[in-house]
């Protein structure tokens, strides 16, 4: 009967609220002894549910939990680079513009700015693994999403803008090429009734909107967890495996694109045209796919992991009762939370220097594949595998390597800030000198320049009757690239393997050093331009790379250190609020808008512009180049505003007894208020 009751009379007569047994002398069970011991380690057992077994107790260690948080950042990070090596594909399959894919790409950090504030909020004084694994679930579902449009809409737009599957454009007869307009104009009357384009930027749009809601967890929950879960002055170390490792993802979503965009979009059909023909689509799906089932089986670990480790720092012996009431966040205070990182001068600072530090290099990766394809004449997968090993790659040995040197030598607050700064002039300079490494268009017939602006006249106009909104370009033996088979005058194509490998009979190539048989023919795709250039440039480029990837592992120390520790994930989630907004929101819209400003051929479909085929080299070399040095001078300025601040920063905290006060942000006072 006592098991049950809660008020009980003690041996001198007195009331007490003793669950389960007497006080002062009386006859006390021994279960109420234990129980609350079993109540503190409930919290850090591992398992499903309740399904938590012994032997899985191993894996309740911060090095388990790193590897899983790993694993989970490699996967995020594939799927954003993944995504950005197929754009050209999308485009070209869709057919739209830079700008408008840049919107979309844009939905992603929408999705992290509406979901990261509330999110650090309420998720970081809970269960943080659980929201954590919450938002890969809601990741894996969002990026299978984003493939919706190949099974839904793919066939039919294969068959509205398939040129891999049809005859090539060749010298035609007048009266065939207009049936062949009319046949055409016909097509695109049915293409238009359906708003086929408006119903995939939806899917688009919607799939990453969840994509930024999901993956803004695994960021301002987990860096958190790890920071509690380890020593000070191991932080530094596991800062750089964790975003070290976490540059994996992005070089091997480039290398994943590599791998899909040799496969044909329709994976059934056979295509007349190879992976080095520029119109080329690619099976942009697939990843998407992969991505989003290893993501669902990494979720299961994440759910397993406790709200903490045994590794946990130790809170405060003394607390007052009244905080110690209050373990849950209410909404209330809320905006005390935010008010009090907003009078942190130093973190308003390193965030305006985060927002311009990530929005010119973001801007600058998410067309790199693009602009290597056109300012060296790259394929699609060899563009997607340069940007993979030779940016990101690199990027992540400077990140570790960083790492290591804040671990070893232990400098203070001062020096990595300056070090910021100084990284971040160094890529300026670099865009600057990238601005002059680059090819020549001078192999292009009939491309002329008039007044400033560059375009193409027909150069076998009088001869073939040829449709010049189908960029599809063809290499003469005389050397020159044409527009188009038609372009070069040719009449014949050999097909061997069911691939398109010779144009032949084209009357409007000359080259008078070459035998009669072999002046009039063609092959598909661009001339070799010969031009060296393109290994300066990977070495240049990965230079600058590495020498601003050291400023990472300091950037993260510097957010975490200059707040209190209990405002560490609401700093990481304001921080990753105004990167949303104010950087990769307008990033993809303002590189889209830079790369559209350098198109010489759009394409068309139904009368309508839809994706760039050719590009001026020359321009979009200067404008991609110096938007993103411009922007970087601008991060050079804030840096010197954080480095003349960062003097009163406690940097390195070799203190193991220094505890934080409980993980509730609204009843701690940030460092603004006491040592800044």
């Amino acid at each position: 009967m006592w098991k049950n009751q809660k008020k009980m009379a003690g041996t001198n007569g007195e009331i007490v609220e003793e669950k389960g047994g007497y006080k002062n002398g009386g006859l006390l069970p021994e279960w109420p002894a234990e129980q609350p011991q079993q109540q503190e380690q409930e919290p850090m057992a591992c398992g499903l549910g309740p399904c938590k077994p012994r032997w899985i107790q191993l894996f309740a260690s911060k090095q388990a939990f790193l590897v899983t948080f790993c694993i989970t950042w490699v996967l995020q990070g594939m799927y954003y680079t993944y995504f950005v090596s197929v754009i050209t594909t999308i485009e070209k399959l869709f057919q739209l513009q830079s700008k408008t894919t840049g919107f979309i790409m844009s939905a992603t950090e929408i999705g992290q700015i509406g979901s990261s504030l509330l999110l650090t909020y309420y998720g970081g004084q809970g269960h943080r693994p659980k929201w954590i694994a919450c938002g890969m679930v809601l990741f894996a579902v969002s990026s299978l999403a984003c493939s919706l449009p190949h099974f839904i809409f793919g066939h039919r737009m294969l068959s509205e803008n398939a040129p891999a599957l049809a005859p090539p454009s060749v010298c035609q007869l007048p009266d065939v090429y207009i049936s062949h307009a009319n046949e055409t104009s016909a097509q695109c009357r049915e293409v238009e009734q359906s708003n086929i384009t408006t119903i995939v930027l939806s899917i688009f749009f919607i799939s990453l909107l969840g994509v930024g809601m999901g993956q803004t967890a695994v960021y301002t929950l987990g860096i958190p967890y790890i920071d509690d879960n380890v020593a000070s002055r191991e932080s530094p170390l596991y800062f750089a495996i964790t975003i070290g490792v976490r540059i994996l993802g992005p070089a091997l979503g480039f290398i994943l694109g590599s791998l899909c965009t040799r496969l044909y979009v329709d994976l059934s059909a056979e295509p007349q045209i190879t992976p080095d023909n520029p119109r080329w689509v690619g099976a942009w799906w697939l990843g998407l796919v992969l991505i989003s089932s290893l993501l669902v089986l990494a979720s299961l670990a994440m759910f397993s992991f406790p709200k903490k480790l045994s590794t946990c720092r130790p809170l405060p012996s003394t607390k007052k009762p009244r905080e110690t009431s209050r373990k849950n966040p209410r909404l209330k205070d809320f905006p005390k939370a935010v008010k009090r990182l907003l009078r942190n001068d130093i973190l308003m600072f390193r965030t305006a220097s985060s927002v311009l530090h990530i929005l010119p290099i973001a801007g600058l990766y998410t067309f790199l594949p693009k602009y290597l394809e056109s300012q060296f004449r790259l394929t699609a997968h060899a563009a997607n595998m340069v940007s993979g090993v030779g940016g990101i790659l690199v990027m992540g040995l400077g990140i570790i390597l960083s790492g290591v040197f804040i671990l070893r030598v232990k400098p203070n607050a001062r020096f990595v800030a300056a070090w910021i700064a100084f990284t971040a002039v160094v890529y300026a300079i670099g865009m600057g000198i990238l601005m002059f490494v680059g090819c020549p268009m001078n192999d292009f017939a009939g491309l002329q320049k008039e007044m400033g602006v560059t375009k193409f006249e027909p150069v076998c106009q009088d001869v073939c009757n040829c449709d010049e909104s189908k960029f599809s370009p063809v290499c003469g033996k005389d050397g020159m690239t044409y527009f188009s088979p038609c372009d070069a005058g040719c009449q014949n194509y050999s097909i061997i393997d069911g691939s398109i490998v010779e144009f032949s009979n084209c009357v409007c190539i000359s080259n008078m050093t070459l035998p009669a048989g072999e002046k009039n023919i063609a092959s598909a795709g661009y001339c070799d331009l010969g031009c060296g250039n393109f290994t300066w440039y990977i070495l240049l480029f990965s230079l600058f790379v590495f020498v601003h990837s050291t400023s990472e592992v300091g950037s993260m120390l510097l957010i975490l250190r200059c707040v209190d520790p209990t405002d560490k994930a609401m700093a990481l989630g304001l921080i990753q609020f105004a990167i949303g907004l104010f950087g990769n929101v307008p990033c993809p819209i303002v590189y889209g808008a830079v790369v559209d400003s350098a198109c010489l051929i759009w394409d068309t479909a139904c009368g309508k512009k839809g994706a760039c085929m050719l590009y001026d080299g020359n321009f979009f070399r200067m404008f991609y180049h110096g938007t993103t040095g411009a922007i970087l001078l601008c991060a050079f300025l804030v840096d010197v505003i954080v480095w003349y601040k960062a003097g009163s920063i406690n940097f390195v905290d070799e203190q193991v007894t220094v505890q934080e006060e409980e993980l509730n942000p609204f009843t701690a006072r940030s460092r603004s208020e006491t040592s800044v």
